[in-house]
């Protein structure tokens, strides 16, 4: 018994759903795998013409006005004592935050034996 195939006249016809499939998960791949961790807490930094690069090794300390945040997760200023003296702290407080609420902060750290502390600033070119 001899079985007939049937042409597929369709054949040159690409599916599309497995290639937006495809497409879809590299995205979220690339989203998650990205080097820098998504901030939950965003804030308006004051601006300077002078400063340097941020490390990436650093730890962040958000001084927001609902809260103090240690890498991106709500914190107390006594955790803030128990930071990794190793490593470089970044501060990043709101423009209109209290001056004092920032010094306070950086008394914490002073007093918990950190030496390499650094203020976060936004960038402009100077006019000069």
């Amino acid at each position: 018994m001899r079985f007939r195939r049937q042409k597929d006249k369709d054949i040159t016809r690409l599916d599309i759903a497995p290639l937006v499939d495809v497409v879809f998960l590299l995205l979220i791949f690339f989203l998650l795998s990205m080097g820098e961790p998504i901030r939950q807490t965003r804030v308006t930094l004051p601006e300077a013409s002078t400063g340097g690069h941020i490390t990436k090794q650093a730890v962040y300390v958000v001084i927001a006005s609902n809260g103090i945040f240690l890498d991106g997760k709500r914190s107390s200023m006594e955790a803030a004592r128990s930071l990794p003296i190793d490593r470089d702290i970044i501060i990043e407080a709101q423009r209109d935050i209290p001056y004092y609420r920032v010094v306070k902060v950086l008394d914490v750290l002073r007093v918990s034996g950190h030496k390499r502390i650094s203020l976060a600033t936004r960038f402009v070119k100077s006019g000069l």
